[in-house]
């Protein structure tokens, strides 16, 4: 009976304990958290809606929308002058996207809807591509290489663009939080 009696003081010792323990955690505080939360508006689902009608369709504005890069080429194909394609291949595979980006880049964006949203843009956001001027470039850079005979290389250029959107994603978090405790001073 002793024993017992020993043993139920030690378990009320010991529930107590963690009872105290349990509301000295709760007592410190924490660290303080930002949390960067993107807000959905009204208007978003209504774009949501625009998208993906227009994501289903092979044709808007009265112009063809490649369905893949593939397709891609053979529109390039048929619209490239054989003059303008010789300059386009002089350029060496490095620069061909900065030197034409401002140019074809944006004939792309504007006739295929990349920006607004098209099947191309669907079809590069299933791959993984973040935004659309990657869209642009990864057309750009392999239509390039396949012009050369060269292996486009698909998988490497979508990584090496998801890395580059990672860091300028993470380097402009820092800026908010750093701009954000700057007011809070």
């Amino acid at each position: 009976m002793t024993r017992l009696i020993i043993m139920s003081v030690f378990l009320a010792l010991g529930l107590q304990m963690q009872a105290q323990q349990a509301n000295t955690e709760k007592k410190q505080p924490k660290a303080p958290r930002t949390i960067i939360k993107t807000q959905k508006k009204k208007i978003d689902s209504v774009n949501d809606s625009i998208y993906y009608e227009r994501i289903r369709k092979d044709e808007l504005d009265g112009m063809y929308i490649p369905r893949d890069l593939y397709d891609c080429f053979r529109i390039l194909d048929e619209q490239m002058t054989a003059t303008a394609k010789e300059k386009f291949m002089a350029f060496s595979d490095e620069e061909v996207d900065r030197r034409t980006h401002g140019t074809l880049g944006f004939w792309m964006e504007h006739k295929w809807s990349i920006a607004e949203g098209s099947r191309l843009t669907e079809y590069f956001r299933n791959m993984g591509v973040p935004h659309y001027n990657y869209m642009i470039g990864i057309i750009i850079q392999s239509y390039h290489r396949h012009l050369h005979k060269k292996d486009i290389k698909i998988k490497e250029q979508v990584l090496a663009f998801r890395k580059d959107w990672e860091k300028k994603q993470k380097a402009k978090a820092e800026d908010m939080l750093i701009n954000d405790k700057g007011s809070e001073e």
